[in-house]
């Protein structure tokens, strides 16, 4: 029996285009499970540690044995996600997250957290830091800046939500109870949009947005320029692997990965070298966040306005300001709010613009093969090397080197993503 196939709709009725429901779907993502996975540890480790008798660094071990375990799936994770029923694949791998969360808090020692820390991490590698850009890329052929940097913006806030939630959840009720609480927060939250809304353009029935037609085109505001996404032919896996500007292009993304770790040390910085209060820090946090929150919104927009050039001149920019800034909070201290809110106005660098780089340099068709491999790197890279940005303070007492070498990375990855964006577009206006 012959499958009937469905004429893909052009959603030029009036209609909401399907397009937005996924884009409501990683949005309930982000404010369930992935906003509680992000304070799994966090403000959990005095408690545990008090009950459990352990060390803090055999605790936080489960952060590095979850971002090992997600980096190491990710080119198994795009396969699957390259295939129908990605609702019943997405669906699943959160109902996996929101299990290995909830387990927490039945463990008696601390290496069983481990356990879930390999749960969640291969989890994640389905649901998180490539899942959304495959899907959203999928789904948007225009505005895919702007709703990647609205998807990432509101995880941010969801952190700083379940951080404060989390604190009063603790004092009343515990550790333990506090993590099955959240857990099924986040399931209510999550599970259904995913299962219900998650679908590919196939199974919808209806092209991507922005793929069908004039009107989409009119709505998304002024063309970009020509090193937008749109305007770039795809190359295949093998070609991009074979292209000299596709490894300048994913030096630019490795330096970002790295760099942007540097601003979450702001709350020691504070802390231990301005020798400000516990509660001071925590203030300084939710400035980053407030920043990276604003940052998420304006560089999606100014790569679907002005260019991919443009957003990476944005974060060399307000990144090199911030840390400037930095040297003055030594005189007040007051001055780092200011400062580190400016840092965090371009801290969405790793998050936001090192996918849209990559989509601009292979195209959009291919995409979805090679950003994984790629994201598995600049994972393995910056989040191993992540505890390096602490020797500054341990070998020289003062974190001076680190802002300085985060606004160099930046600048530096500025130059060499433009670099690798001007050689590849004279190749093919020459090519043509």
């Amino acid at each position: 029996m012959f499958r009937r196939e469905r004429k893909p709709m052009n959603h030029k009725n009036g209609k909401m285009h399907y397009a937005w429901k996924i884009v409501i779907a990683c949005i309930l993502m982000k404010l369930g499970t992935a906003g509680a996975i992000s304070v799994a540890i966090s403000n959990f480790v005095a408690p545990i540690v008090a009950e459990l008798g352990c060390d803090v660094a055999e605790l936080t071990m489960f952060t590095s044995i979850c971002g090992i375990t997600m980096a190491l799936l990710y080119t198994t994770a795009a396969k699957f996600l390259n295939r129908n029923k990605i609702g019943l694949i997405v669906g699943f791998a959160s109902v996996a997250e929101v299990l290995g969360f909830a387990l927490m808090a039945t463990y008696k020692s601390v290496y069983m957290f481990y356990i879930s820390g390999f749960i969640i991490g291969a989890a994640q590698a389905f649901t998180g830091l490539i899942a959304i850009p495959i899907i959203l890329n999928m789904w948007f052929k225009k505005k895919n800046g702007t709703v990647l940097g609205l998807v990432i913006a509101v995880g941010t806030v969801a952190t700083m939500i379940y951080t404060m939630l989390s604190a009063q959840l603790i004092t009343s009720f515990g550790w333990r109870q506090t993590y099955l609480i959240m857990a099924a927060m986040a399931a209510v939250i999550t599970l259904p949009a995913v299962f219900l809304l998650i679908k590919t353009p196939e199974e919808a029935g209806c092209l991507p947005y922005g793929a069908d037609s004039k009107q989409d085109a009119e709505e998304s505001g002024n063309a970009v320029e020509t090193d937008s996404i749109a305007n770039v032919p795809s190359l295949t896996k093998k070609q991009a692997f074979r292209t000299p500007m596709f490894y300048v292009a994913w030096t630019a993304m490795v330096l970002y990965s790295y760099g942007c770790g540097v601003a979450y040390y702001v709350t020691p910085f504070v802390t231990m070298e301005l020798k400000q209060s516990i509660n001071f820090g925590a203030a300084i946090m939710i400035a980053l966040n407030l920043g990276s929150t604003l940052s998420s919104l304006i560089v999606g927009k100014i790569n679907d306005r002005f260019g991919v050039k443009a957003g990476m001149s944005w974060g060399a920019v307000t990144t090199t300001l911030g840390f400037a800034l930095m040297f003055l909070s030594y005189r007040n201290p007051y001055t780092a709010y200011l400062s580190v809110f400016i840092v965090g106005l371009g801290n969405s660098m790793y998050m936001v613009q090192c996918p849209l780089l990559a989509q601009n340099m292979v195209g959009p068709k291919h995409y979805s093969e090679i950003w994984p491999v790629m994201m598995m790197i600049n994972s393995l890279v910056g989040g191993g090397l992540n505890f390096s940005i602490g020797l500054f303070y341990d070998k020289l007492g003062t974190y001076k080197g680190a802002f300085i070498m985060a606004a160099v990375m930046y600048i530096a990855a500025w130059i060499l993503g433009a670099w690798s964006i001007n050689v590849s577009s004279k190749s093919q206006t020459e090519k043509a």
